[in-house]
């Protein structure tokens, strides 16, 4: 039981960052002002760490209400919480821009980035189901954490490298823009269900 929440811990958490908001506009600072590896594993894990603390914040501010739902409303204020929160990120994603247009000593552009993160609303339901199970929330809560960690970093040293190359930055923006975006949500969705279905 431990084990199967705590793989859905560390998918969900690495799965959530696939979204263009999550990486993208990181990656395009810091290959903007030309930061070194250092500085951007710095700011990677600084922004994501925060992104997911302010969804464990919010988790417990609605916990009160989570607790009086029963199983199915739970599975399906999970699945709402999710799906509204990705349509809310992708009209918000056009503030991309405020991070493209940012000046290298800019700190408009940081600003950009930590309000495109926004609280984690993927890892609330992982936080209902371990409720749920009787295992606590320390523990996948950390593994969720270390998901996001090692995956966003990933992701935004892997498009650092992309814009250098000639029509990275376009196509990646082009990329981002379209329905690709809902890929990561219908990763966790099908993950959460496939999990919720099994306990």
């Amino acid at each position: 039981m431990l084990e199967r929440i705590l793989l859905l811990s560390f998918l969900a958490g690495a799965l959530h960052v696939l979204a263009p908001d999550h990486w993208l506009p990181a990656s395009v600072m810091s290959w903007q002002r030309r930061w070194r590896a250092g500085s951007t594993a710095l700011f990677s894990l600084t922004a994501y760490s925060f992104h997911v603390v302010l969804g464990l914040l919010i988790f417990f501010a609605l916990e009160g209400f989570i607790s009086s739902l029963q199983s199915t409303a739970l599975l399906i204020f999970a699945l709402v919480l999710v799906g509204t929160s990705t349509l809310i990120r992708l009209y918000r994603f056009t503030r991309i821009e405020e991070v493209l247009c940012a000046g290298p000593g800019s700190k408009r552009g940081i600003f950009a980035v930590f309000s495109l993160l926004g609280p984690c609303e993927s890892l609330i339901p992982v936080l209902i189901k371990s409720g749920q199970m009787g295992v606590g929330y320390l523990t996948p809560f950390f593994v969720f954490l270390a998901g996001t960690l090692v995956s966003g970093t990933v992701l935004v040293f892997a498009g650092r490298r992309l814009w250098n190359r000639p029509m990275g930055l376009p196509m990646g923006m082009s990329w981002a823009y379209r329905s690709s975006a809902a890929i990561p949500l219908l990763a966790c969705i099908v993950l959460g269900i496939s999990v919720w279905v099994r306990a």
